[in-house]
């Protein structure tokens, strides 16, 4: 199953790839909801081999995790590749200037389950595909406005 969403934002690319890249502040927004994420080779900048083990809780239920990033070319893509439960996920970040102060960020999640409980999870989540969609949307919408926000910040400094 397939999830594709968009956000234009308005902010220049290096900023909002810095931003959508911060592994630092999803590792604690993941622990806000319970998660208990930890870093596998102590690693502190984000970069292709990157990994996380632990537990997430999904639907009342703590499931194991692992994940890696497979891909990672700075302001370009950033694919983040995880095993939850029974389920591989395999989540795309692609980035395209449109101006010099306009970035698209188009999010693509690809879920397939390897277990009949993944297979039911996946089932349901095709029931709420909008609401999962929406999810997502707000999800990216939320990282774009934080980039933004950045950016003006940004910008004032400069002007001062």
């Amino acid at each position: 199953m397939k999830f594709k969403v968009s956000e234009d934002v308005d902010a220049p690319m290096q900023v909002v790839w810095s931003r959508f890249v911060d592994f630092f502040q999803f590792e604690s927004e993941a622990k806000g909801r319970g998660a208990d994420l930890v870093r596998i080779g102590d690693w502190s900048e984000p970069a292709k081999g990157a990994k996380w083990r632990g537990e997430v809780p999904v639907r009342g239920k703590t499931r194991v995790i692992a994940a890696e990033i497979t891909t990672f070319d700075p302001e370009d893509t950033c694919v983040v590749t995880s095993q939850i439960g029974g389920m591989d996920c395999v989540y795309d970040l692609t980035f395209v200037a449109l101006s010099p102060e306009v970035t698209r960020v188009t999010s693509v999640m690809e879920l397939s389950a390897n277990t009949l409980s993944a297979r039911l999870l996946l089932q349901t989540m095709k029931l709420a595909r909008g609401k999962v969609m929406q999810k997502l949307q707000a999800i990216l919408a939320r990282q774009g406005n934080a980039a933004e926000a950045t950016w003006r910040k940004m910008q004032r400094s400069q002007q001062a």
